[in-house]
């Protein structure tokens, strides 16, 4: 099983976002993010990277 860490980019610094993530549904405008406990967050932005070798990560650049 692969769990992510998912985190916002603005250019300049990191920011985390939500821990133990299990899935992630593409919506219109964003992201709807689901944990391994049932938690669920809807976030706007667009797919920056994806890191599931080194650090297990996926960065999202935040929308303005």
């Amino acid at each position: 099983m692969c769990i992510a860490t998912i985190y916002f980019d603005d250019g300049s610094h990191r920011d985390k976002v939500m821990s133990d993530v299990v899935q992630i549904e593409a919506e219109r405008d964003g992201f709807l993010l689901v944990t391994l406990f049932g938690e669920e967050k809807f976030i706007k932005g667009k797919l920056k990277s994806v890191d599931f070798l080194k650090e297990h990560s996926v960065i999202i650049q935040k929308k303005s």
